[in-house]
This record gives structure tokens, C-alpha cells and sequence, in this order.
């Protein structure tokens, strides 16, 4: 009985009550009635309702603004208004109120029961793709990045992890897959950060002018300097200094960083004070740091005191069944995308994205949906614009025939994403469900409901606990 949806009917007429409770009590829900306001609240305290079908008038008393009252305090209760035969203006005022329908009397009782499980159809859909959304949110993302790559989930671990510490972090990666949003995820997921993200390109500046931007100076350290500066190293005491293009530093200037490393301290251009400094360093590079060291074009002591963690970023072509996790993002967070209420892409865009080699990683990727959503038309892009020259020679598995919206999607990934992790562990529910991080009893739930069996990954016998 727990199972089925409660009503609540609110009408002072007594031969109204009755026949809706009797109808209702034929159908597989629970009724409750009320004949005022009053109890009407009472009764709404007490239980969790679904939907609530009221009377414009209620002894006297406004139903209008008691629906305004239900939306207010219960939002999750729907309200269905029942006025009186020609009462448009009501109805329409109801519905502003939030009532998400109304009926007229006198009325049919199979009209009752159509626009009551109309209302909680449309609940039940709400509160699935709300569901939906924080599947998507705990289980591929982590911040702002988004994946249900094996590699890059390992990754999320790493950087959950690494959020909780205060190590010095290496981040490595071809350009354009998410370095610095990674770095970002380190900070702003950690106990810094209430504090500064200081990020600089050091490729971006000249030697000298990277020192006086690292270090700042006094005033009268050079010419031009009438002021003092802080520099991003003092900037970032108590937060983040990220190091972008960090093998781009000459090796004078990775010595002095290697001291401001070991000592957090610093001293400014033209000054002999020494400033302490309490900061987390997060470096990254599209290089092989290793191969610089053996050439003698990197600091063999500046290298491990940046390499403390290392991290490293799959390309995009490693990657390729996040294309659509990801397109789904940009649709979501594009405001043009929004505007024009563009949800879905054409098999023929989706297998051309999936299809591109990305030598520009998510950055390409970005810019090749911004283009396709300033010239789609519809609620669907069609097809996207992408270079023929760089198609992949690779089979990517089954077809990606996806009609985004996002549920349909999501119960396809949700399989296999259950299916490579049995793969993994051999069927093992115990280390199955640590990895997911849900308790094995729901595991159990949804290997079910997908159709899979632990048994069949399993490998003489092994799989580990909890079998």
C-alpha cells in the first residue's frame, strides 16, 4: 500500500468528498478528504501526498490561495483546481498560482481519473530526470568535467583525493584536454578554496617580464617601476599558483622557483625582505618532462619538485565515448543552445563527431559546437563542421545513434558502464560497488534491471567478495 500515490481532496461539499473518495478508492491510490482549510494543512503535516485536487471555494475561504499556500510549503505536491462551471477567470488564476490543471463541474469521472494521472505522470517524469541529472552529476563527473571513461573516472578519484591534500601536483596532457580545468577542480573541491586560483601561462611572457610577474618588485627595482607590485606567487598565499606551459621556463627561473618551492618564500625584484608564502603549486605541460630533463633543457631537481603527483589527461581520441556526455554539456550550458531550445543531434553529427580524430581535444570540440549551434535550426543540429582530412581509422564499438535528450542516454551508459566494471573485477560486487560508491544491495538492484548477471564475469570462481 506504502507504494501507492495519496491524494487529497479538499471540498466542502460533502456529496463531492464522497464521490471522489469512493472513485479514487477503486484506483490504486490512497485518498485522504477535507472540508476546510484547516484540515486541509492538518492533513498535509501528517502524510506525503502526490497530488491535491481542490474546491475554488472552501466554506467560504479561498482554494486559490490555499494552492498558492500547498506550492509554497509542499512543492512536490501538485494541485489539480475543481471550479465551478464557466469559471474561466479562476482556472486561469489557479494556474498562475501553480496548479498544474483544473476541472469544471459538473464533471465525468473518467475525466477525474485522466487529468489525475496526467498530473502524476508529469510528477513521476519531473522527478526522473531529476534523478537523471544527479546520476549524471555523481557518477561521471567530477566539478566541472564530465566522463565515463575508465581512464578519466580514475582520474576524478585522483583529483578527489588530491583536493584533500596539500602535495605539488604535475598535470599532463595534450593541449587542449582540460588541464586547467583540472587544476580547478584541485582547488575549488579542497580546503583552499576560499583562497586565490592564480593562473599563469608561462609561455605567454618573456623571461624577464615572467620574473617581475611571478616574483613583483619594489619601486625603483627597474626602470618603470614607480609603484610596488605584488607579484601572482604572493598572490596566490593561501590558495592555488598554477603553472601552465611550465616546461617553457628557462632554467635561471626554474632554480628560483625551485627555491621559492623548497622555502615559500619569496623576496621581490629589488627587495631584500623575505615574504613567507603558504600555497599549493599545480604545474602542467603538453611536454615529456622526462625526455627534456635527459636533454639538459630541464632542471633534473626542479623536475621532481614539480612531479610530486603526477596526473595524466587522455586525449580525446581515447576517449570518444564521452562525445556525447560532453556535447550534452555544451547544449546545456550554451545560452544560445537554450534560446533555442536545441536538445538533440542527428545520427549523421553524431557520428561525425565521433568519427574526427580531435587534435584539439574538448577545446576543438567546443569551438566545432559553438559554430554548429549558431547555424542549427530546429530543436537539432543536423550536422557539424569538421575537418574530412582527420577521420579516425578505428572501429569505436557499437554504433553512437544517440537521440540525446539525456535519459535515453543515460540508460545505455549506466549498462555499460555496470558492464565494464563486472569486466574488471570479475563479477566481484564488493569491489564492483566501492568503486561506484553505492552500497551492494543497490549494485545488486541495477545489475538486475539491466539484464546482467555477476556470474558471467566471473573467472574460476574468482570475483572477489560480497559474490
Amino acid at each position: 500500500m506504502g507504494s501507492e500515490p495519496r491524494l487529497l481532496v479538499v471540498d466542502d461539499d460533502a456529496l463531492i468528498r464522497d464521490e471522489l473518495e469512493g472513485l479514487f478508492a477503486s484506483q490504486p491510490y490512497q485518498v485522504n478528504c477535507a472540508e476546510s482549510v484547516n484540515e486541509a494543512l492538518d492533513h498535509l503535516s501528517e502524510h506525503e501526498f502526490a497530488l491535491a485536487l481542490v474546491d475554488v471555494r472552501i466554506g467560504g475561504k479561498d482554494g486559490i490561495e490555499l494552492t498558492q499556500r500547498i506550492r509554497d510549503r509542499w512543492p512536490e505536491v501538485d494541485v489539480i483546481m475543481i471550479t465551478g462551471h464557466g469559471s474561466i477567470e479562476n482556472a486561469v488564476e489557479a494556474m498562475k498560482r501553480g496548479a498544474v490543471d483544473y476541472i469544471t463541474k459538473p464533471f465525468q469521472s473518467e475525466e477525474i481519473l485522466i487529468a489525475t494521472q496526467k498530473a502524476l505522470d508529469r510528477r513521476r517524469m519531473q522527478e526522473e530526470i531529476e534523478y537523471l541529472r544527479q546520476q549524471l552529476q555523481d557518477r561521471y563527473s567530477f566539478a566541472n568535467m564530465v566522463s565515463r571513461n575508465a581512464e578519466m573516472l580514475e582520474v576524478f578519484s585522483t583529483l578527489e583525493m588530491l583536493a584533500r591534500n596539500d602535495v605539488t601536483v604535475l598535470i599532463t596532457g595534450e593541449s587542449g584536454t582540460g588541464k586547467e580545468l583540472a587544476s580547478r577542480a584541485i582547488h575549488f573541491q579542497g580546503k583552499r578554496k576560499s583562497g586565490r586560483f592564480v593562473a599563469i601561462n608561462c609561455a605567454a611572457l618573456p623571461e624577464n617580464l615572467l620574473e617581475s610577474e611571478l616574483f613583483g618588485y619594489e619601486r625603483g627595482a627597474f626602470t618603470g617601476a614607480v609603484t610596488d607590485r605584488v607579484g601572482k606567487i604572493e598572490h596566490a598565499d593561501g590558495g592555488t599558483l598554477f603553472l601552465d606551459e611550465v616546461e617553457t621556463i628557462s632554467a635561471p627561473m626554474q632554480a628560483k622557483l625551485l627555491r621559492v618551492l623548497e622555502e615559500r618564500a619569496i623576496e621581490r625584484l629589488g627587495g631584500n625582505q623575505k615574504i613567507d608564502v603558504d600555497m599549493r603549486v599545480v604545474a602542467a605541460t603538453n611536454e615529456n618532462l622526462e625526455k627534456l630533463v635527459e636533454e639538459g633543457r630541464m632542471r633534473e631537481d626542479f623536475y621532481y619538485r614539480i612531479n610530486v603527483v603526477p596526473v595524466h589527461l587522455p586525449p580525446l581520441r581515447e576517449r570518444v565515448e564521452d562525445i556525447p556526455l560532453l556535447v550534452s554539456e555544451f547544449l546545456r550550458n550554451n545560452p544560445l543552445a537554450r534560446e533555442k531550445a536545441l536538445n538533440r543531434l542527428s545520427e549523421k553529427a553524431v557520428n561525425q563527431l565521433t568519427a574526427y580524430e580531435w587534435p584539439g581535444n574538448i577545446r576543438e570540440l567546443s569551438n566545432v559546437m559553438e559554430r554548429a549551434i549558431l547555424r542549427a535550426k530546429g530543436d537539432t543540429i543536423r550536422e557539424v563542421d569538421v575537418p574530412t582530412g582527420k577521420m579516425a581509422e578505428r572501429n569505436a564499438g557499437p554504433k553512437l545513434s544517440y537521440d540525446l535528450p539525456l535519459r535515453e542516454y543515460l540508460k545505455g551508459a549506466e549498462r555499460d558502464y555496470l558492464s565494464r566494471l563486472l569486466t574488471k573485477h570479475q563479477g566481484g560486487i564488493a569491489p564492483c560497488a566501492k568503486q561506484a560508491s553505492v552500497d551492494q544491495a543497490t549494485l545488486h538492484r541495477k545489475i538486475k534491471a539491466h539484464g546482467l548477471k555477476a556470474n558471467d564475469y566471473r573467472q574460476n570462481g574468482k570475483g572477489g567478495e560480497g559474490r
